[in-house]
């Protein structure tokens, strides 16, 4: 009996759909295992690397040398931008997103507290802001009123309102975890970056005002890769989940340049413009270093960029706060997986 030629042609589509799905399959399998080879990442080779149990995502940064800082000409620039040599020496992994708020919960949130039945944001004022979670955490009821909008909880927006101290602490229960399941590279520790390891990864090899070329007097131009601002009644002032449409830079790294100012390691201060290697800051200060800017509570226009955005979201710009603050809507963290070093100030007090 002859075959019918449609019937050769389903064949052959079917078996061409099962090949391609069969390598889709393979292929991911590979990135999984790519992602998750704990061999390769305490040889610091592997190229990815997810933590366990919370999914942070990470990518290696190489190690190398870049200009820190800014040139006279640049736009926005301010007096604390000179530049110096700095030498990262060591490789190190960066997260490729600013924590979020679904891989914050498991380790930091209350343990009596159900939070799968919670299914509302945080904010009751601004789009995932902190104050709902911190008054359930108190024991305060949150009422369903008009004050407080039901809107569905976004696990994928930034981990934000948390102090220097917290965000320390989120890294040292991970480095527990890791150093008793033994994945931890010789020497190193999940952390904050420091401020050179910051703008090092978020310029990933450019030396221009962002890690990216185009227009930056277009704020079309700019939101492609960064979250500037969210307006309208109670959402102002709110971030944006991650990665949502913007692009990461070179490194693969989403977000460096706003959605919400993330913390590092230093104290504020000077730089030392002598040339340096792996730098850690001055060894007290009275703020700690923020870097990358943060959504601001209205839309930019391209005549108010060199005010609210050019001075705060450049690669080499700089801001602080008080290690304490902890109730900053657009100042958030990012973890590295890096060389421990000895951090001045380091011990939380009480909060």
């Amino acid at each position: 009996m002859r075959t019918k030629p449609q019937s050769k042609f389903l064949a052959i589509i079917v078996f061409a759909l099962v090949i391609c799905h069969t390598a889709a399959a393979d292929h991911s399998a590979t990135k999984n295992s790519a992602a998750n080879d704990s061999g390769a990442m305490e040889k610091l080779e592997a190229p990815e690397w997810t933590v366990p149990g919370i999914g942070v995502a990470m990518r290696r940064i190489p190690a190398g040398s870049f200009i820190m800082g800014s040139p006279g000409g640049e736009l926005a620039r301010k007096a604390d931008e000179p530049q110096h040599d700095v030498t990262i020496s060591k490789p190190f992994y960066m997260a490729i997103y600013e924590t979020r708020q679904r891989e914050y919960y498991p380790l930091m949130i209350r343990p009596d507290f159900d939070l799968e039945a919670w299914g509302y944001q945080r904010g009751p004022l601004h789009e995932g802001a902190a104050w709902t979670y911190r008054s359930l955490m108190d024991g305060r009821r949150i009422s369903g009123g008009s004050a407080y909008p039901k809107i569905a909880r976004t696990d994928l927006n930034p981990m934000e309102c948390v102090s220097w101290y917290k965000a320390m602490h989120y890294c040292q229960k991970i480095t527990a975890t890791e150093r008793a399941a033994d994945r931890l590279p010789k020497g190193y520790v999940y952390r904050l970056p420091s401020e050179a390891e910051w703008e090092y990864a978020c310029r990933a090899g450019t030396t221009t005002a962002y890690n990216f070329k185009g227009d930056y007097s277009n704020v079309g131009v700019l939101s492609t890769y960064m979250c500037l601002s969210k307006d309208g009644g109670y959402i102002a002032f709110a971030t944006a989940p991650t990665p949502d449409n913007r692009q990461p830079n070179a490194w693969g790294l989403y977000d460096m340049h706003g959605n919400v100012f993330e913390w590092c390691l230093d104290w504020y201060g000077p730089y030392a413009t002598a040339a340096a290697k792996d730098p850690v800051g001055p060894g007290t200060g009275t703020e700690r270093v923020a870097r990358g800017g943060g959504v601001l509570p209205f839309p930019p226009g391209s005549s108010s960029l060199d005010k609210w955005v050019h001075p705060h979201f450049r690669s080499a710009a700089r801001y602080s706060f008080p290690a304490r603050t902890a109730y900053q809507i657009n100042l958030g963290f990012r973890i590295v997986l890096a060389p421990e070093v000895q951090v001045p100030g380091a011990t939380a007090p009480d909060e």
